[in-house]
This record gives structure tokens, C-alpha cells and sequence, in this order.
């Protein structure tokens, strides 16, 4: 029996990329292939567009096999792939992965041969109505855009993410630990040894355990041990502290070798009195987050996550929500390390208009019931794959079953509240230790299932003390660029602290990428990176740091070029957050804004965009005399960047790139903008837009509340919960839409008069679309595609009963 333990290396680097199906193009100087590094995304370089490439690409990369290796037991990790990935090893097909936010390993012992191996990679991002997401508010760009690793080991072993470390702290200060630890045999050997495992804190042993173990061939055994560490450092968001799970399978010897990342500490939701951690109450407050970011689309690397969880801990928040979908596992280490505590979530996921089939927009549960086995088992799998790879994780206070899955056809609504259910008692089984949640759970009485609601936007306002552990999943719809307001993003009164609740979840951290148009324009950082004035209002209001002088209007002198680190490793883990700004004699910033141009003039360093990059007001890059964009680098040896603008001298700054394969002036073919783009306007065209969309109002009647006005499986409507004039409500479209027709109908008729007003930009700046009486029953205004993101109804005099708003559009 070959035995030597796991071994595990990063393949990020040396792979060819190019769009279409090249799995028969072996030639890598073929001139439709691309040289590139993972993390990689097909949309690269992407700048929030609402269209982006859909169909196929193809990845391709060599890899070595020593002799000595063959009979070893050979896996290719693959820690994301966007959706539907099919792996070859010397064009043999060895594995076919389905599902886009979800770590798996595929098998390649088989394939493998000494010397050198062909790895292609076939990938499609094109919409399945049997996979999830079918829906969401979001990009859906295809690629290998997590890391890749070769795994070499013994047949026998531990099984891939096979450890599970339960913790319980005691009273009496010390904590249990409970390890269930899955050893696999594929050898065709039985084989007999022994498991040993210790717990290490802050580099010391803590506690340790050995326990025989027999593994007959072929078979898959989990086996358990209990360990007490005796005075145990509780994990927490002030103090995060780690243990390191230690374990060696042994036979004469090590035969292979396990290492987890774990904390100990206890979580408590209640109904009444709201989250507890180790004891102690602690009001959530937290930030939804997205994975993608300028130019690199969702190809993110591991510092880039570092700095995004760094960013929203600085202003004094504690909870990072996982929107809406499984992130990596190093975003979970890094909440683990940074003391964030974070909502992981699974991508059943909804989004607000007319469900249509062929794109995300469609219904979140399957219309057609061909595609609802294999929706379910896509979702099951998922929601496996999440478990196993971050349950170890401290940080992970929830497993959430989805997002706004209410955005259901209605036929099959009770089918998606069935399955819900079915993939809660599902989480139950795979770890008992921590909540299945329903995120966006505000219509259609989501909201009684789970252990933990999450109530999004007016959610806030209709559920008020609802009998079960709750908090404010999104908060704060506030369409904003930079520099922005310095003022919060509080709405619905969410910033009143209430007992039954656990906290709130601001909408959002970041700008991201989306089908629907600015609807990615929320986060309280921009899509680059720096921050709006909000975020800073937040940071001196939760932890106490005083914002900065904003910069004033001024003539620049000179540009100042600057990065967070001066090394950066070339295997794809690493970037540098390069920073530009406009300054003037006395080296303050001037808020100016005018185009930016950051160039490679030495050395093998590449923006998204290649070797030259471009920040303006006009793509956002550069507003307020700064810039920012992560760069990296896949050669080793010194990089020298430019930046340049009109008026000022030039900037440089220097950058050492650490790695195996130096710069030498290589030919690279970079990758080019795809050949096709789609966008929802191709996939979908009019249709109905307001259904289930939040409302709000001046005021409801307990009985009729606003969120009626879009719930047009009812006939009634709102009613304000008072007569004085001014009543008002606010149907938010949630995004800008090219608006056809607006129709309001009116519940009760009496010549009331009313206005109807439009929002039409990011700003909230009201437009009047028309006036009248409530003397008829249904008005309709035709709008002709005007960019709309919202409609108001307003009362000057006595309000009137509102019955639906409905608009359509595109």
C-alpha cells in the first residue's frame, strides 16, 4: 500500500483561457487562447455593466507527475467554479461539478501519468432552470474564480474537509470537544492503526487523544473522540481567539496528516431578548456583502477578501451577512481571524418583477415541475458542500436557506416553502449546533419557518416583536456614488434598539455588479474600494473615530501614488491595494475630478484591464481627487507602476513580486473584453415590475398595511392609520427601470384628490407624473420608458385607500 502524507499545492498560475469550447485545441499558441491567472472570471475586466458574457470558456494547464507518485491518490480542489464545470485529464473526463459558490474535489488518480498531464477545464455560466440561483439581483459571470490546488496523497487518509470539531464551553471554564473524523480507505487493503489528535492553542498543546482505528478497503468510516481543554480562550468578536486541531492516521509511521482551524464558544438566539454570544447579549450590527469588486469581477484573492472583511470591522460593525450565497472559505477564515461574526448563506435566491422563464429573473422555485427534482438536489448538494467546508468556522453564526425566495410564481409557492422546510431539517442533520435561517422572509409567511428570521427592507416596519428570534437581514436603500452623504443609511427606524430584536444588516457593504440597472449603486464603499462618506459616518458613530477633513476644490500639484504592501506573492492569493490621488503644495488631497492613468513600466505586474488601467469620473474610477484598484502579479521580480494625469507630474511606485517564475519580458497574450454580452433587456424585454416590491408609507392601519399595494393575490389595499393630510405612500422599484405604465386603483371612490410623483435618479429627486381625484376607480399613466426607481402616491388632503400600484416595464 503506498502511503505518504496529503500534500497539497496551489495550481493558480500557468493556465490558458478562451470563450468558447476549446477542449480540442491543443495548441496552447492557438491564437484564441489567453494566458491567464486564477482567480479568473470570463467578464474580466468588468465595471458593474448590466450585461455580461453567457455561454461557455475553456481553461487549459499542464502538470507534472513524478514516478514516485504514481499509486498515490491524486485530487484537483477547486474552491469555485461559475456553474457548471466539466474537468478532463488527458482528454479523459474524471469529473463534472454543477453549482457556482461551492468547493469539490475531483478524483484524478486514474488519469494521471508520469511526466506531463493535460488539464482542461470546460465551464458554462449559462442559465439552468434546474440549478440555483434561477434568480437573483447580482452578475453571474462565469470562470474558475476561486483558487485551484493538486492534492497528492495516500489512498487511505483523511476525507476531504472530514473533520468536525463541536465545541461547548463548561461553567466551570474548561470546554468540551466533540470530533467526528471521516477516514477513507480506497485501497484495496484493509488497514489497522491508529488516529491521534491534539489541540493546540497559541502553539501549545491543550489537550490530546489516540483511539485505534480499522478500515476495511473501499469503505468510508467516521469515528468520534471527546477531548476537554481545560481552561479554554472562548472565540469572540473582541477577542478571537483560535485552536489548531492536530491529527496524524498511523501506521509505522504517519500515513497522513490533518490540520483544522477551530474556536470555542456558545450562541444563543432568543425571541425575547436577542443574540447572545458566550453569555453575554450583543447587538448585531452588520453589513451585507457581495464578492466582486473593480475589474477583477468575482475573482477575488485572498488579501483583496482580507481587506474587504478589514473594511467593514473598521467602522465598528460585528457581522458580515454572506449575500447570497457561499463565500469562500478563506472570507470565513478571515472573519474567523478578524473576530466578524457571519451569516452563511445558500443561493436560493429570488428577485422582485414578473418571474421569466431563461434568465435571473425567473421564479426562485421551478415553475415546471420536469425541473424541480433537479432544482432541489442542486440546492441539497450546496447546501452539503457549504456545511462540510465551513463548519469548523467560529465566525458562522447561521446557516441561511436562501434569500427573498417569496419571489416564487404563486402556483408553486407552497412547493418552495415545502422544500424550505425539507432543507432545514436537512441543516438540522448536518450540524445541529447552529440555526437554519430564512433570509428575506417578509412575504408570503416565510417568515414561520426556521429557527432565525431575516426580514429585509419594509420587513423592518411589518414585523414588529413577531414571537421568534429575528433581526434586520437589509436595511437602507440609498442609491449613492462618491463622495456621497455624510449621513447613515437607516430606514424604517431600524437604528431604534428593540429587546426582541437581534440586530440589523445594512444594505449593502460594497457596490456590486447586477442584471438590474443601479441597483448595484448601494454600498456605503464603491466598487473599487474606497469609501463614501457614509461608511465614515458610520465608523465615528460605532466606533468612535472621528472622520476626516473632506478635501476641497483646489488646483492639484502633484499626484501621490501609494500601496498597502510593498511585496506581493504570484500565486494568485496576493494583490496590492493600489491607491491615487490628486494633491496639492501642502500634500493635501483636492477634490477634483479628472481622469487618471496607471501604467506597468517595468516588470510583469497587470491591472484587469492589462498592463495600463484608466480611472475617471466617467467610469467612477476617479471622483474626489482619489482613486483606487487592486493589482497583481503572476511573475516574480521588481515592478515599477506609472500614474499620469493632465497638469501634473508623473508618479511612480515601486513593487517587488515574489515567486518561482521571474519576469523576463515574456510574450502574454492578454485577455480581451468577450465576444457577446447579454443583459436582461435580451433575455426578457417588458414585463411586470412591481409585485412583491417593498412599500412604504406615512403611516399604515394595523390591518391594511402598504406591502398590500404589491401583493395583488389580495383585493385589499392600504388604508393610513389616520386622516390628517400629507398621508403618503412609496412603492421602491428597487433598481431603475425603463418604466412603460404606471396604474394606481383606488379601494374607495369620493373625488380625493392625490398626486403621483416619480423618482428618476440615484438621488430620490420626486417628479410629478400626474394629479387627480379618486372619482374613478383606475388611472394609468403611460411613462414610455423613462428611468424610474420608484412611485409615490401622495394625499394632500384626506388620504383614500390604495388597492395595487402596478407598473411595468423593462
Amino acid at each position: 500500500m503506498a502511503e505518504a502524507p496529503l500534500q497539497k499545492s496551489l495550481v493558480n498560475t500557468g493556465w490558458v483561457f478562451g470563450y468558447g469550447d476549446l477542449r480540442e485545441v491543443d495548441d496552447r499558441d492557438d491564437e484564441r487562447w489567453y494566458d491567464v491567472g486564477l482567480p479568473h472570471s470570463f467578464g474580466i475586466p468588468y465595471f458593474m455593466d448590466t450585461q455580461f458574457y453567457v455561454g461557455k470558456g475553456t481553461y487549459a494547464r499542464d502538470i507534472e507527475i513524478p514516478q514516485d507518485a504514481i499509486g498515490l491518490f491524486h485530487g484537483l480542489e477547486f474552491m469555485g467554479v461559475f456553474q457548471d464545470a466539466t474537468i478532463y485529464v488527458n482528454g479523459r473526463e474524471v469529473g463534472r461539478h454543477r453549482g457556482g459558490y461551492t468547493p469539490f474535489l475531483i478524483d484524478i488518480s486514474a488519469a494521471v501519468q508520469v511526466g506531463t498531464n493535460r488539464i482542461v477545464v470546460l465551464v458554462s455560466n449559462e442559465w439552468d432552470a434546474q440549478l440555483a440561483p434561477r434568480a437573483g439581483e447580482h452578475t453571474f459571470n462565469g470562470g474558475i474564480y476561486r483558487d485551484v490546488s493538486l492534492i497528492v496523497g495516500a489512498k487511505t487518509r483523511f476525507a476531504w474537509y472530514g473533520t468536525f470539531v463541536r465545541s461547548t464551553p463548561n461553567e466551570d471554564g474548561s470546554a468540551r470537544l466533540d470530533i467526528e473524523t471521516e477516514l477513507v480507505n480506497h485501497s484495496q487493503e484493509a488497514f489497522r492503526g491508529h488516529l491521534a489528535s491534539a489541540a493546540f492553542f497559541d502553539g501549545a498543546e491543550v489537550s490530546h487523544d489516540t483511539i485505534d482505528v480499522d478500515l476495511p478497503p473501499g469503505a468510508s468510516v467516521t469515528v468520534s473522540q471527546i477531548m476537554t481543554v481545560a481552561d479554554a480562550h472562548l472565540w469572540d468578536v473582541e477577542h478571537p481567539y483560535l485552536y489548531r486541531l492536530d491529527q496524524a492516521l498511523e501506521r509505522n509511521g504517519v500515513v497522513d496528516r490533518a490540520s483544522t482551524s477551530f474556536g470555542i464558544r456558545a450562541i444563543r438566539f432568543d425571541a425575547n431578548e436577542g443574540f447572545f454570544l458566550n453569555g453575554r447579549h450583543l447587538l448585531i450590527h452588520g453589513a451585507n456583502v457581495h464578492q466582486d469588486r473593480a475589474g477583477w469581477s468575482d475573482a477575488a484573492t485572498h488579501a483583496g477578501i482580507a481587506r474587504d472583511v478589514a473594511m467593514i470591522r473598521d467602522v465598528g460593525m460585528n457581522l458580515i451577512r454572506g449575500s447570497h450565497y457561499p463565500h469562500h472559505p478563506v472570507f470565513a477564515d478571515e472573519c474567523d481571524r478578524q473576530g466578524m461574526l457571519f451569516w452563511s448563506e445558500l443561493c436560493f435566491w429570488g428577485t422582485g418583477g414578473e418571474p421569466s422563464e431563461g434568465f435571473w429573473t425567473a421564479s426562485a422555485y421551478p415553475i415546471h415541475e420536469e425541473d424541480q427534482a433537479g432544482f432541489e438536489a442542486s440546492c441539497r448538494q450546496a447546501l452539503e458542500e457549504m456545511i462540510r467546508t465551513h463548519r469548523n468556522h467560529p465566525s458562522i453564526i447561521t446557516w441561511s436557506m436562501g434569500n427573498e425566495v417569496f419571489f416564487t410564481a404563486e402556483s408553486v409557492v407552497p412547493k418552495a416553502k415545502a422544500f424550505t422546510q425539507d432543507l432545514i431539517d436537512l441543516t438540522h442533520r448536518l450540524d445541529p449546533t447552529r440555526p437554519a435561517s430564512v433570509g428575506g422572509a417578509q412575504r408570503r409567511d416565510f417568515d414561520q419557518l426556521g429557527d432565525l428570521v431575516g426580514y429585509n427592507g419594509d420587513g423592518a416596519t411589518l414585523f414588529h416583536n413577531p414571537g421568534r428570534p429575528n433581526l434586520v437581514s437589509e436595511y437602507g436603500v440609498s442609491f449613492q456614488d462618491r463622495p456621497g452623504k455624510f449621513a447613515p443609511h437607516y430606514t424604517d427606524e431600524v437604528e431604534k434598539p428593540y429587546p426582541w430584536r437581534a440586530g440589523i444588516v445594512l444594505w449593502c457593504g460594497f457596490h456590486h455588479g447586477s442584471i438590474m440597472p443601479e441597483m448595484g449603486r448601494m454600498g456605503f464603499i464603491d466598487y473599487f474600494r474606497v469609501p463614501l462618506r457614509s461608511w465614515y459616518w458610520y465608523r465615528e458613530n460605532l466606533a468612535g473615530i472621528p472622520s476626516p477633513v473632506w478635501p476641497q476644490p483646489g488646483t492639484p500639484t502633484a499626484l501621490r501614488l501609494t500601496t498597502d504592501r510593498q511585496f506581493i506573492a504570484t500565486d494568485g492569493t496576493d494583490d496590492a491595494f493600489l491607491t491615487v490621488e490628486l494633491v496639492g503644495a501642502s500634500g493635501e488631497r483636492v477634490a477634483v475630478d479628472q481622469a487618471v492613468r496607471l501604467e506597468v513600466i517595468e516588470g510583469g505586474g497587470i491591472f484587469p484591464t492589462g498592463t495600463a488601467l484608466e480611472l475617471s469620473p466617467e467610469n467612477k474610477g476617479f471622483v474626489d481627487g482619489i482613486g483606487a484598484i487592486e493589482f497583481r502579479s503572476y511573475y516574480a521580480g521588481p515592478i515599477v507602476v506609472r500614474a499620469t494625469s493632465e497638469g501634473v507630474p508623473a508618479a511612480e511606485l515601486r513593487l517587488m513580486a515574489t515567486g518561482d517564475v521571474p519576469w523576463t519580458g515574456q510574450h502574454r497574450r492578454l485577455q480581451t473584453p468577450p465576444p457577446s454580452t447579454k443583459g436582461l433587456a435580451h433575455a426578457v424585454g417588458v414585463r411586470l415590475l412591481s409585485e412583491k416590491r417593498p412599500v412604504y408609507a406615512s403611516s399604515s392601519d394595523i390591518e391594511r398595511p402598504a406591502h398590500l399595494i404589491t401583493d395583488y393575490s389580495t383585493d385589499l389595499g392600504w388604508m393610513s392609520a389616520d386622516t390628517h393630510p400629507g398621508a403618503w405612500v412609496r412603492l421602491d422599484l428597487e433598481g431603475q427601470w425603463a418604466v412603460n405604465s404606471i396604474e394606481v386603483t383606488f379601494g374607495v371612490h369620493g373625488g380625493v384628490p392625490f398626486l403621483v410623483e416619480t423618482e428618476s435618479d440615484m438621488h430620490g429627486k420626486p417628479g410629478l407624473a400626474a394629479a387627480g381625484n379618486t372619482s374613478i376607480e383606475t388611472v394609468k399613466y403611460l411613462v414610455l420608458g423613462k428611468k424610474l426607481r420608484a412611485v409615490i402616491v401622495r394625499f394632500p388632503e384626506a388620504p383614500a385607500e390604495i388597492a395595487r400600484i402596478v407598473v411595468h416595464g423593462s
